[in-house]
């Protein structure tokens, strides 16, 4: 019962954990299009005054209005780039920000009923080994004949408290950092 239990909490931190992930998944591509979209616009070629064709009236002049033109447009094109710039990277750190903690949960998720025995980590259920070392213990108490210990309301106490403290155990290694 308990073991369906945490398999239905897991299943909904998974789940919460993966919803998360679609979220800013989708945060990033549409903060992908948006730049594709500003490099398409950008992407016009910045006028030099050497690379424009500049018309010539018939006394020879240069079309010096042109060129100011040209001139401004350019400085407005860097400009709107640089803001443009400035203005994404807030967005975009949060969003890093969030992907990070969602990770590092994940990991604690992942790595929340293993122990590490030199570089293998093994998968462990506490709950369980404690419930087998009972079984042990009272199967060779009952072997042994020692009724009197199984009866004594200090046995059921023990147990009581090494389950108590395999819980606080996992509780306390599910929530550190």
């Amino acid at each position: 019962m308990k073991k369906r239990s945490e398999e239905k909490n897991n299943e909904q931190a998974n789940s919460d954990i993966h919803g998360r992930i679609e979220y800013i998944d989708q945060g990033l591509r549409s903060v992908d299009n948006r730049i594709r979209a500003i490099e398409k616009r950008l992407s016009v070629k910045t006028f030099e005054p050497d690379q424009v064709n500049i018309s010539h009236d018939e006394s020879g002049k240069i079309d010096e209005e042109l060129l100011e033109k040209l001139d401004a447009l350019d400085e407005k094109l860097k400009h709107l780039e640089k803001t443009i710039q400035e203005k994404q990277e807030p967005e975009i750190i949060p969003i890093k920000t969030q992907l990070s903690m969602i990770e590092d949960r994940m990991q604690r998720l992942e790595n929340q009923n293993k122990i590490r025995i030199g570089r293998i980590k093994v998968p462990i259920e506490f709950s369980g080994l404690a419930a087998t070392i009972v079984m042990f213990a009272t199967g060779y108490l009952i072997y042994s004949g020692h009724w009197n210990i199984i009866r004594s309301p200090y046995y059921p106490i023990a147990i009581g408290i090494l389950f108590g403290a395999v819980v606080t155990g996992k509780f306390i290694m599910t929530n550190r950092k």
